[in-house]
């Protein structure tokens, strides 16, 4: 029920997504469109071939620069490998071996927490624009019309209340993403590390 993104079909999309592989340093991987009125995108794939679902909700929430945070938050998924694990550990769910599963899920969720801040920093490598970047993290989180009504600094002061509450600590903890204000947060400082200049020089 999706609708493959090419050179003909969504083109816009096709020139978005065909610049962010280039910039990642990877092959392209074949991008799809659905309709969903949910704010949404994922990757998937084992092994072979991978692809990236767009929301068509998203896609039509997103100016360019935001939809190149999105698309390349994704692709780093899958030039990370993280798709493969991802299949891996849900194909293991179904077995339940006391205290092993809990200890393995608790690690999984560590895991995947780390892995949405990396591919966070490949959103930003991708549209080489933090406000972009943070723009289109919120309008996934509150969508494109309340997002007009966010004060993002006055957002971002939230990180004092969570660091003062050991209830959304440990909320946090089981969860698979970290808390966006966070997110935010680790994007600002990554914008301004030697390490994102280098590689963004190095892709030049």
């Amino acid at each position: 029920g999706a609708a493959r993104v090419s050179e003909r079909q969504f083109p816009r999309i096709h020139t978005i997504a065909k610049e962010t592989a280039a910039r990642l340093g990877m092959l392209q991987p074949e991008v799809f469109i659905r309709q969903d009125p949910t704010l949404n995108a994922f990757a998937l794939g084992f092994l072979g071939g991978k692809s990236v679902v767009l929301h068509s909700a998203t896609v039509e929430a997103m100016e360019d620069k935001e939809l190149e945070h999105i698309i390349g938050h994704e692709f780093s998924h899958i030039k990370c490998g993280h798709t493969n694990l991802i299949v891996i550990t849900s194909s293991s769910k179904g077995i339940n071996v006391p205290v092993i599963s809990q200890l393995l899920g608790f690690v999984f969720l560590f895991w995947s927490r780390k892995a949405e801040y990396t591919c966070d920093r490949g959103g930003l490598l991708a549209s080489r624009d933090p406000k972009a970047a943070i723009a289109a993290m919120c309008k996934l989180a509150v969508g494109p019309t309340l997002f007009k009504q966010m004060d993002i600094d006055d957002f971002l002061n939230q990180q004092m209340v969570l660091d003062q509450n050991d209830v959304a600590k440990l909320s946090e903890n089981l969860a698979t993403h970290p808390y966006l204000v966070k997110r935010i947060h680790a994007i600002q400082k990554y914008f301004e590390t030697d390490e994102y200049k280098r590689l963004v020089a190095k892709m030049d």
